[in-house]
């Protein structure tokens, strides 16, 4: 089967060009040879989708037609010694790449899996196999697929990162047989746009578009450029005990900062900042939801 993606020059384009592959063995080659390409940081890649598009339709959940031979998890937050053969041992022989993306670095390797579908993989199927997908994985991230467009930078010799590539030869996933495995139920999400309708979030949307157009780039909290120096100290010295209100006013400035800065920052990089300061200070909120007060904080920050 072929395997198509398409692919966007940078986050705002709505536009997608797409780009056919004969098999997946030519779109792993492909992959491959983009590892060759020395790029300062992610912003100088481009980003690929696995959705495809009905003809002439812009970047919008309703226009997606399906996702076309592959789909992507990021892996930012696990315990592996051996990345290569860890992954192979926890799911076993099936066909995938793992490449390092632009953050990843010695003492935090981070990396995204793509894995090869044994069938073109239709809309109204892509929110339940998304679901049993990451429940396969036991991947601690959201499992409540919003984007079905959604978009991955591409690999490539980031400066400064640790980069590496791997492919594992095996099955192809078999999307009906995982979807059966781990039956989907819909849930409420918890995200504040999600609450908005529909034409109130797309204003919100392009108002974000045409008022941040920054692009920051940091490895931990240690050299991010929105990190609260004063309330971590405030933090630090009460850390023996923990003390979330302190943590959550964190999140709220992180978000803040960002966002006068014209960094439209995600709720899932406020909260890999959080997590990287609470393991160095007693990792009190290790099984806390701190991806979704992470995204309450972005909201409190948009409307103060």
């Amino acid at each position: 089967m072929g395997v198509s993606l398409s692919s966007f020059k940078n986050i705002w384009v709505k536009n997608p060009k797409r780009v056919d592959f004969e098999s997946w063995i030519h779109f792993v080659h492909f992959l491959r040879l983009l590892t060759d390409r020395e790029l300062v940081n992610k912003a100088a890649g481009e980003l690929i989708s696995p959705a495809v598009f009905f003809p002439g339709e812009t970047r919008k959940n309703v226009n997606v037609e399906g996702w076309a031979g592959w789909a992507a998890v990021d892996v930012d937050d696990h315990d592996y010694t051996n990345i290569e053969e860890d992954v192979k041992q926890q799911i076993g022989d099936m066909e995938y790449i793992i490449y390092s993306t632009a953050s990843s670095t010695v003492e935090k390797p981070k990396f995204r899996i793509v894995f090869q579908l044994a069938e073109f993989l239709p809309a109204d199927k892509i929110r339940p196999f998304w679901f049993a997908l990451n429940s396969k994985l036991a991947n601690n991230g959201d499992k409540q697929c919003k984007d079905y467009s959604r978009m991955y930078y591409v690999p490539g010799n980031y400066t400064g990162a640790y980069n590496f590539f791997y492919h594992n030869e095996g099955a192809a996933i078999d999307c009906n047989q995982l979807i059966a495995e781990f039956p989907y139920a819909e849930q409420p999400s918890p995200n504040f746009m999600d609450r908005l309708p529909e034409e109130i979030r797309e204003q919100v949307i392009e108002h974000r578009k045409s008022n941040m157009d920054k692009e920051y780039i940091w490895n931990s909290y240690h050299d991010c450029p929105f990190w609260p120096n004063r309330l971590a100290l405030e933090y630090q010295a009460i850390s023996d005990t923990g003390w979330y209100a302190k943590m959550y006013q964190i999140m709220v400035a992180i978000a803040g900062s960002a966002l006068q800065k014209g960094y439209p920052i995600r709720s899932s990089e406020v909260a890999d900042l959080c997590k990287d300061f609470d393991r160095d200070n007693g990792n009190w909120y290790e099984n806390r939801p701190i991806k979704v007060e992470a995204d309450r904080a972005i909201e409190y920050a948009y409307r103060r």
